[in-house]
């Protein structure tokens, strides 16, 4: 799974199935922002592009573990 959402207090935040952003494809890249579209605002959307190739270079926010399979999650910030 990977998917751009909303937290609990409204921010944006990125869940990407297992550890690594570099496991992206880009067509799945490209699916994610496809969906993105229709949950965030043009500005976050606009973050969210500019960002997720970035994501890799650094630490994750967390990690989160359920039912044995792992999600990454990274927080954006919209400035």
């Amino acid at each position: 799974m990977t998917a751009v959402v909303r937290s609990s207090t409204g921010e944006a935040v990125v869940l990407l199935s297992g550890d690594s952003l570099r496991q992206l494809s880009e067509t799945t890249f490209t699916d994610m922002i496809k969906a993105a579209a229709a949950v965030l605002s043009a500005a976050e959307l606009k973050t969210v592009n500019n960002a997720v190739p970035e994501l890799g270079a650094g630490p994750p926010d967390f990690h989160v573990h359920v039912d044995g399979n792992e999600l990454t999650v990274y927080r954006l910030t919209v400035g």
